[in-house]
């Protein structure tokens, strides 16, 4: 039996860029990071050639074409496994419309948990470019790269893409005591809004050619900000996801909607800094940043917005090598990728 564990992210900068109908003619740059909020895989071969699919549905099927989950059904079909296995698939939070890369996540999870499977562990590039191929190339989703490196790599990184197709892979230099005063001021917010993220990237594309100037803009905030996660920068923080989200929400109307709006705003009120919507989807969660003097009048902000609003309680992803220190000490071998793997 094979579990793969892979993490979510969120998108601080850079978002949009990673679409190819831009960075093919500008580049693209993306800061991100990993949280400690996964999606597992667990595969299990079966007695007889059947497929078995848990998720939010179960199917019990005979053939791979029979199969109605895209993704489940495109990625056999890509590792070349036929029968014989079930598959559960299970999540951390909530994992359609949350905005923290959650289908990228699954995808990155199940390639390498269905590679692990057959014997042929992949590395991280190798497991991401896999999943864009199955998401964008086959599946033909309006998404860009972005969310399947942070999954495959993990930790605090850049990842900036060339008009080639190439994607640089950077650490950025986000020290522990940082990254402890990040986790300090920064609360998300899940809101129970959830939106498909292809119907809100379609709109984003058809605006492409008009909306240039606003992905330059973004794509320049993404150059310049990685020194205020370097710092522990709350208020840089807070300042530039705003600019960088007015900017995003003027390439589309349904990046935002008056719900979220109105949840974002009663945060001003109760002391946040700023913020943003980490996904592209009008919905999902809310990334907000506060001084620790505010914090607990910004926790109580989600009980006046309605009973769905939750808050995520979240630490950021240690780097790789961490993680396999982690791992080895509670008995896991970790596949050389941001998902790590367990096998039984």
């Amino acid at each position: 039996m094979i579990i793969s564990q892979t993490p979510l992210r969120v998108s601080f900068f850079g978002g949009g860029t990673d679409i190819a109908e831009f960075y093919q003619q500008h580049g693209g740059l993306v800061l991100s990071s990993t949280i400690d909020k996964f999606v597992y895989i667990i595969v299990k071969a079966r007695y007889d050639d059947r497929i078995v699919l848990n998720y939010s549905e179960r199917e019990v099927v005979d053939s791979v074409d029979d199969i109605r989950h895209n993704i489940f059904r495109e990625t056999l079909r890509l590792v070349g496994i036929t029968g014989g296995l079930e598959i559960t698939s299970i999540a951390d939070i909530p994992s359609q419309g949350s905005g923290l890369g959650s289908s990228s996540s699954f995808t990155v999870g199940l390639v390498n948990a269905l590679y692990a499977f057959l014997g042929d562990q992949k590395g991280p590039r190798e497991i991401a470019e896999i999943a864009c191929r199955i998401e964008i190339e086959i599946l033909k989703e309006p998404i860009g790269k972005q969310d399947q490196y942070a999954a495959a790599f993990g930790g605090f990184r850049s990842y900036r893409f060339l008009p080639t197709g190439e994607v640089e892979v950077k650490s950025l230099a986000v020290r522990d005591n940082e990254k402890l005063a990040l986790e300090g001021v920064c609360r998300m917010f899940f809101t129970g809004i959830t939106r498909k993220a292809s119907a809100v990237l379609s709109d984003q594309l058809k605006n492409l050619s008009s909306r240039e100037a606003e992905l330059l803009a973004i794509k320049q905030i993404a150059e310049t900000s990685a020194h205020v996660l370097e710092r522990g920068d709350a208020r840089g923080l807070g300042e530039l996801l705003d600019q960088s989200w007015q900017e995003k929400r003027r390439i589309s109307s349904k990046i935002s909607s008056p719900e979220i709006d109105g949840i974002y705003s009663r945060a001003m009120e109760a002391g946040a800094l700023r913020g943003k919507a980490p996904g592209c989807r009008g919905g999902g969660v809310l990334l907000l940043c506060s001084p620790q003097r505010s914090t607990l009048s910004v926790e109580g902000c989600h009980e006046r917005t309605g009973p769905t609003t939750v808050l995520i309680h979240a630490t950021w992803n240690q780097d790789p090598s961490e993680r396999r220190r982690q791992c080895r000490a509670a008995g896991l071998a970790e596949a050389p990728s941001g998902a790590s793997i367990a096998l039984y």
